[in-house]
């Protein structure tokens, strides 16, 4: 697969964003474990916006008023509600040997690139499986500072492939 969310072109975006020098060891998009709730809240906002310009259903007759409706509510939401927490809906988790790096998406500079860093040698990290999501908590241990990020493996999701390499890397170094 040869796409933006194919494993060497995520750590190509991360190299770009860190520095052609950087040792990216592992790359994936995630998004913020908190966004699941703006996400429900803006397709029900969605849904029900189309229903109340066409609160007969005629004009469409197929759902596709209603489905737009629900993916724009969706999309706008989970955007508004990354960017009052500083983030991008999608983030790129880029690893190197001493840092796990969480890093905005390009946002024409009204945030800052890089949303939260973790030192790899006082991070904690708990990933709990949900089907086929992942969920990834990041902790570190000297201040206390956390995120929760949530990632897919499923062979659908276009995002799997980088995601899979961060978690299988972040297993391999766990150090419970």
């Amino acid at each position: 697969m040869n796409s933006a969310f194919s494993e060497a072109n995520l750590i190509i975006e991360a190299k770009k964003i860190l520095g052609q020098d950087a040792d990216v060891l592992a790359a994936g998009r995630f998004n913020l474990a908190s966004l699941v709730g703006a996400s429900i809240v803006g397709s029900t906002g969605g849904l029900a916006a189309a229903d109340v310009l066409d609160p007969t259903g005629l004009s469409d007759s197929s759902g596709v008023g209603a489905a737009i409706g629900a993916i724009a509510g969706r999309h706008l939401a989970m955007t508004a509600a990354a960017e009052e927490k500083g983030a991008t809906t999608t983030l790129l988790v880029a690893i190197t040997p001493d840092t796990i790096h969480v890093l905005n998406g390009d946002t024409h500079g009204r945030l800052a690139t890089e949303f939260a860093s973790f030192n790899r040698a006082t991070v904690d990290h708990k990933i709990k499986k949900v089907g086929l999501m992942r969920y990834l908590t990041l902790t570190d241990s000297d201040s206390d500072a956390s995120i929760e990020l949530v990632g897919s493996v499923a062979w659908i999701a276009q995002n799997a492939q980088g995601d899979k390499v961060v978690f299988d890397l972040l297993a391999v170094n766990h150090h419970d």
